[in-house]
């Protein structure tokens, strides 16, 4: 069972800017990160399992913590398929947290004066 895994180049890039604009931790940016990727309505594919492991390593329990079970069935839910935990951790998490990396930082870009409210906000715009 696999407990680290790398972000790729681009998220860790991300997070980082993200970290000096609005003060929020790669722990907390992930766990945004993955939930706006798994609220998107579209499927990955598989352009989104990258291979670019050259970000920052993540350690499981700081990404999911004791909410490690629900991200594991809104995964199951949203691709339709059982998981065993190694697609689980690291293949889907990475995916949905690289991609949710690129769908967050185009949120602040949007409107980074009302970044919070905008995310808070996000449910009623779908």
């Amino acid at each position: 069972m696999n407990f680290k895994l790398k972000t790729s180049k681009e998220t860790m890039t991300i997070f980082a800017d993200l970290g000096n604009s609005i003060h929020l931790q790669p722990f907390i940016l992930a766990k945004i990160a993955i939930a706006l990727s798994i609220n998107n309505n579209e499927c990955l594919n598989e352009y989104d399992f990258s291979t670019d492991n050259d970000g920052l390593e993540l350690n499981r329990q700081t990404i999911t913590g004791e909410y490690d079970e629900l991200f594991k069935a809104l995964i199951i839910s949203k691709n339709n398929k059982r998981l065993n935990d190694d697609d689980y951790f690291p293949k889907y998490i990475k995916a949905h947290l690289d991609r949710g990396a690129k769908l967050l930082f185009a949120e602040y870009r949007y409107n980074p004066n009302n970044f919070y409210k905008n995310i808070m906000n996000l449910d009623n715009l779908i």
